[in-house]
């Protein structure tokens, strides 16, 4: 095994143990994170691990005996194209951590003024806030994103509420 430490483009650092196939990866590898794949990067760190190792000691043989060596290149491409690539493994999707998912759940607290009408639209935001947080990779932008979304799940509760009022009002 091989220990293999990656640092990924987006800063995030993971490390794994890994038993190399010819020299390289068995599976393809991605950033917990940010989800780019780290399988190259990783197949560097594998050579360079395997280039830093020493030599297998030399086998002793009687003498007078001939040595055989069967000429076989498992590098060329046409061995490496015959051998399918290794399934990914699954991880599922990363849990968010509490203070994400509170925030996440911001616009849920409208339940507590608006009862009905701040539950379908606090409902509604933490929905759209989840699928956000989930397909943006910049956490800036995952922040100012499900923010707006917050303010206006927000403002559309105060509209419904007051065309409600409103119309209660005139009866």
């Amino acid at each position: 095994m091989i220990p293999v430490k990656v640092q990924c483009g987006c800063g995030q650092r993971y490390s794994f143990e890994v038993e190399p196939v010819n020299g390289r990866m068995a599976y393809a590898v991605a950033c917990p994170v940010c989800g780019v794949d780290g399988t190259e990067a990783a197949n560097g760190i594998i050579a360079q691990a395997l280039a830093a190792a020493p030599p297998l000691p030399a086998v002793p043989r009687a003498s007078g005996t001939r040595l055989h060596v069967a000429t076989f290149a498992p590098h060329t491409p046409a061995v490496l194209a015959a051998v399918p690539p290794a399934p990914v493994p699954s991880t599922g999707p990363a849990k968010a951590a509490w203070y994400e998912q509170i925030w996440l759940a911001l616009p849920l607290a409208l339940v507590a003024v608006g009862g009905a009408i701040g539950g379908g639209c606090g409902g509604l935001a933490w929905g759209l806030n989840r699928i956000v947080f989930k397909k943006t990779r910049n956490p800036v932008l995952r922040y100012v994103w499900t923010g707006l979304i917050s303010a206006a799940a927000a403002l559309l509760w105060f509209v419904l509420a007051a065309t409600l009022l409103s119309r209660f009002n005139k009866h």
